[in-house]
């Protein structure tokens, strides 16, 4: 394989060399992947670039190191086949995009009549959690969560400020997801999201909405809102 230079990014193509040999079934769960040495010399790169990789898919699950022998591919619940779809950290860590959340809002919320909570009865008292997503300096999205108490006293608390979607997935299994209602709305900003993301009302905002159903569980258990200016979503795959 050509040689291939060094970038802050180069780690997701190890990464994905990784993934795309776990999901095509060569190395089911638990057999032993290659070694450092062997992900190294196949594509040529450095042992930093390799470990970084690998860091990262032990983060997420993916992989489980056994100290002295190896690392060997996780046994994952088809729950977390979901995460894409419902993480956009997932989807800014996968292009190399560095974010962190700032939590300003955790709180009792009463469903009033007539909101976009309308699938839950007013007068419903609801955990809001409110989160403002940043790279560096840069403001890069809003999020307002809503979940049942019920939902939310089973979340790891002191994750709230990391992947909503993957403590959802990884605390609640005992309750599979049974559905998920998802739209996006392109719209014009409002004043509050010009100043706060920096941009005038020629720039339009991605609003997704989601309600969240769980096996078990009649009512709804999670709503988001989730809004991002569009040169966001357009700076990661820019040429």
């Amino acid at each position: 394989m050509a040689k291939r230079e060094n970038s802050p990014t180069l780690y997701i193509y190890v990464k994905e060399y990784i993934m795309k040999l776990i999901i095509s079934g060569k190395y089911p769960a638990h057999s032993q992947l290659p070694t450092e040495y062997e992900l190294m010399e196949t594509l040529d790169v450095g042992r930093a670039t390799v470990r970084a990789a690998l860091a990262q898919l032990e983060n997420e699950g993916t992989i489980y190191k056994r100290q002295g022998v190896g690392t060997f591919v996780s046994e994952r619940s088809k729950h977390y086949g979901l995460e894409p779809f419902l993480s956009l950290n997932f989807m800014l860590k996968h292009v190399g995009m560095k974010n962190n959340n700032e939590v300003i809002e955790n709180s009792d919320y009463t469903v009033p009549a007539d909101s976009v909570l309308d699938r839950w009865e007013p007068g419903k008292v609801v955990k809001h959690l409110v989160r403002i997503r940043k790279s560096d300096n840069t403001v890069l999205g809003y999020e307002d969560n809503y979940y049942l108490p019920e939902i939310f006293e089973l979340l790891d608390q002191n994750e709230l400020d990391g992947s909503l979607a993957h403590n959802l997935l990884t605390n609640v299994e005992d309750n599979p997801i049974s559905r998920f209602d998802q739209s996006v709305i392109v719209r014009d900003p409002s004043e509050k999201e010009q100043e706060m993301f920096g941009i005038d009302i020629t720039e339009k905002v991605v609003e997704l909405r989601r309600w969240m159903y769980f096996e078990g569980i009649e009512e709804a258990a999670n709503y988001v809102s989730f809004t991002i200016p569009t040169h966001i979503l357009e700076f990661p795959f820019l040429g």
